[in-house]
């Protein structure tokens, strides 16, 4: 989810002492806490973290929006917290230990909020580059950051002092632990592939753990603190050490894929791990048996928490979903339905409504004007990347992660076709404009031109064509209007103008990089995003702006139907300007990470962006004033 204007000024949050009430399911949380110039915000964001707070009856979930509060019990949206700032990293916030502080990274300071007085309460400084990983101490008087910058910072929370610096790694810190004691302090780097273990009071480091052969993925203390559970990026197995002298003590064997996180019982008779393979297991931490498998999530299970009374676990994954698991018998409690993924989308030509996907594997199509789905389409099973509405709005194609494509009737929601060709993920379609043929582009470094009622192969082209490794080579792929003219941005940092009739190349055009690519609706001019955003003369092939001179890599970009406007998307930012003068119009905020897709309405009254979870839509008449 995306940003918008963080926390709501006049609502005081009193995790300890008050009860919540129950917002009122007829208020729409689509347009809670919007930001300046937002119509509507759909879906929640992508999950981050999540905690229960301490009564137990209430969980917070960070997301690219900002920070969610729910009722555990019925999971129903109690507040929604926007107005930390558009600088934050949004999967990288951690509540204290006593539920009353948010600390939040800006890429290599640390936010403090008061979540009592929904006020800033300190900026912490002193690393000089992007922060990976943040943990409080048991006391949650103590905050420690690990950076990019190879060192880890340990923090006053209560004055914001910088106490200590801990380096000894070569590479950037991906994970910092606390013990269970507030003694010891273990952090992990992304390349050395080792376990530094400090003690906090003095400074000293204790031991350097180097049995993994492969970078540290995941590390926890047990509760007594005289152990640590650790598995590596490419292992399958769980690896246990006593803190005191590294030796290796046991070896848990039972996942398929890769181990994303662990985390120990109260009293650390079991160990949970939840893994690629989408499941969570239970370890005896004495045997190192399976003591029970929970299977609910259809993909990478990401996070696990404990209820404050031990009896319910909650797990997190890809699939977008929370969900709720009973300790003793495994059964699947709950699962919150408020889907949290989702960010491709696209227009029905009549503007009327929004397609896009959502979570559990669906697309949904919501009617513009009142917000509300109209119709579900499902039958996917891996991430959807693409999507486009054929030019008679009676179909959507839909490009996903397996290399197939989907061909899908609206009215009914029936799955109409599946094409296969593409061996890796397709990002890109374009119907021809009598809506008869698609064209695809695909991560296997090819573009496919399909006939839709066959779903037969009429011509493939190679997008890297001079480099030594295609792999990724195609970029991003758009279709001219008149539907003679493909645009292939590829790795080679080019956008070749292919003529479709002939199939050869018109015009090479040289860039310095490229995310994405969209034609004016004219047929004139061609718009590229990347680092170094250009707008084209398409008959000539000349260069006519570096217009937009963006904040960061330019992930999407979009040319209103007029032809008069181009809106790029970047980190956490929206900017606007006039394709003729090049000067700046303005710029829409409310997201906490990179944009990565966006499109104006058919009639250019709306702008649509996307990014992990969640869709806002803007008004244009409302343009907030720079």
């Amino acid at each position: 989810m995306r940003m918008a204007q963080l926390f709501s000024a006049t609502f005081i949050l009193l995790f300890t002492t008050v009860i919540f009430l129950p917002i009122s399911p007829a208020q729409d949380y689509t347009r809670w806490h919007l930001p300046e110039g937002a119509i509507v915000r759909f879906e929640k964001g992508g999950i981050g973290d999540f905690a229960f707070l301490p009564d137990g009856n209430r969980i917070a979930v960070s997301s690219a929006i900002g920070l969610w509060i729910y009722d555990v019990r019925t999971g129903e949206e109690l507040e929604l917290f926007t107005d930390l700032g558009t600088k934050l990293t949004w999967n990288l916030m951690v509540l204290s230990p006593d539920g009353r502080t948010l600390a939040a990274a800006t890429d290599s300071e640390v936010v403090l909020w008061d979540l009592q007085t929904n006020k800033l309460n300190k900026l912490l400084v002193g690393h000089k580059d992007r922060i990976y990983s943040l943990a409080f101490s048991p006391t949650g008087e103590r905050l420690a950051g690990g950076s990019r910058d190879t060192t880890v910072r340990l923090w006053d929370v209560n004055t914001g002092d910088l106490k200590q610096t801990f380096v000894g790694h070569t590479d950037w810190i991906r994970l910092v632990a606390y013990s269970n004691d507030g003694k010891t302090l273990a952090c992990t780097s992304w390349k050395d592939n080792t376990i530094l273990i400090w003690d906090v009071e003095t400074e000293e480091l204790l031991k350097a753990i180097t049995g993994h052969t492969d970078r540290v993925s995941s590390i926890t203390y047990a509760p007594d603190s005289r152990t640590l559970a650790s598995v590596g990026w490419k292992d399958h197995t769980i690896l246990i050490w006593d803190v005191g002298t590294g030796q290796l003590l046991k070896t848990f064997i039972g996942h398929t894929d890769r181990i994303s996180v662990m985390i120990y019982s109260r009293d650390g008779a079991t160990l949970v791990s939840g893994s690629s393979d989408k499941t969570i297991r239970m370890w005896d931490v004495r045997t190192g048996e399976t003591i029970k498998i929970f299977k609910g999530h259809t993909r990478d299970v990401d996070a696990l928490k404990y209820s404050p009374d031990g009896e319910t676990l909650v797990s997190s994954g890809y699939d977008g979903t929370l969900c709720f698991w009973d300790v003793r018998t495994g059964e699947l409690l709950k699962t919150f339905t408020a889907p949290f993924s989702g960010w491709s989308f696209a227009f029905s030509p009549d503007g009327k409504t929004l397609a896009m996907s959502s979570g559990n594997n669906t697309i949904v199509l919501r009617d513009i004007k009142s917000g509300q789905p109209v119709k579900t389409l499902a039958g996917y099973t891996d991430d959807l990347l693409s999507m486009t509405y054929s030019p008679d709005g009676r179909t959507l194609a839909s490009g996903n992660r397996d290399g197939k494509i989907r061909i899908w009737d609206v009215h009914t929601g029936e799955l109409l076709k599946t094409l296969t060709g593409h061996t890796e993920g397709v990002h890109s379609i374009a119907y021809t404009p009598d809506g008869k043929s698609l064209v695809s582009g695909s991560w296997d470094n090819t573009i496919n031109l399909w006939y839709i009622n066959t779903g037969h192969l009429l011509q493939t082209i190679t997008g890297n064509i001079t480099e030594p490794d295609p792999s990724s080579g195609v970029k991003a792929i758009a279709l001219n209007p008149d539907g003679r003219t493909l645009a292939v941005a590829t790795d080679e940092k080019v956008i070749r103008l292919w003529d479709m009739p002939t199939g050869k190349i018109k015009t090479t055009l040289h860039t310095d990089g490229v995310n994405a690519v969209v034609f004016s609706q004219d047929g004139t001019m061609l718009a590229s995003a990347g680092s170094d955003p250009c707008l084209w003369d398409v008959h000539t092939g000349k260069l006519l702006h570096n217009i937009v001179k963006a904040r960061g890599v330019v992930y999407g970009i979009a040319l209103s139907p007029d032809g008069q406007i181009v809106a790029s998307a970047s980190s956490r930012t929206i900017e606007l300007w006039n394709t003729t003068t090049g000067e700046y119009i303005g710029t829409f905020t409310g997201y906490m990470g990179w944009i990565e897709a966006i499109a104006f309405s058919p009639d250019g009254q709306t702008l649509a962006s996307g990014n992990n979870g969640t869709v806002i839509l803007w008004d244009m008449n409302q343009i907030p004033a720079q």
